[in-house]
């Protein structure tokens, strides 16, 4: 350390810049999460879809099995950037389904491939469209969970 005239010692100069980096430190992730709040959600987009392909009903799966005996196979698409119409009924026709459902697609070895949600009535049926390209072949599930905790799968093979 130095030592000034009168007997003092000074302060090393780097020790005000220290103390900077550490303010600076402590704002940067409160300025982040303030940013991550402030950016508008994403638009939807327009999805254009070809009247004349086919809607495949899902069957419910036995016991909500992610696998059942016979899952329903999908044909390839037609074009590349063809998709694919799933129709289902989340409540599995079950009297005592409780709505909203939280869906979830399951792919090739049980990891989420997407997740969400729908408020329509126990009764209504339930239209997903998937992007072919976006789909791994083989086994893939959508699971539906109502606010009851029960838990009904849909199992179908991609080619």
């Amino acid at each position: 350390m130095q030592t000034t005239a009168e007997g003092e010692t000074a302060r090393p100069g780097g020790l005000g810049l220290q103390v900077v980096a550490l303010i600076l430190a402590t704002l940067v992730p409160v300025a982040w999460l303030i940013g991550r709040r402030t950016v508008p959600p994403p638009l939807p987009v327009p999805l254009v879809l070809n009247p004349a392909e086919p809607i495949v009903a899902l069957r419910l799966s036995a016991e909500g099995l992610m696998a059942g005996p016979t899952p329903t196979h999908l044909a390839a698409p037609a074009d590349a950037g063809g998709a694919y119409r799933l129709e289902l009924l989340p409540g599995g026709g079950d009297p005592g389904a409780r709505p909203p459902y939280r869906l979830k697609l399951m792919g090739p070895g049980g990891n989420e491939v997407w997740q969400g949600s729908w408020a329509g009535t126990k009764e209504e049926r339930l239209q997903v469209v998937l992007p072919a390209g976006g789909l791994q072949s083989g086994p893939h599930t959508i699971v539906s969970v109502d606010t009851t905790g029960r838990l009904r799968s849909f199992p179908f093979l991609v080619p």
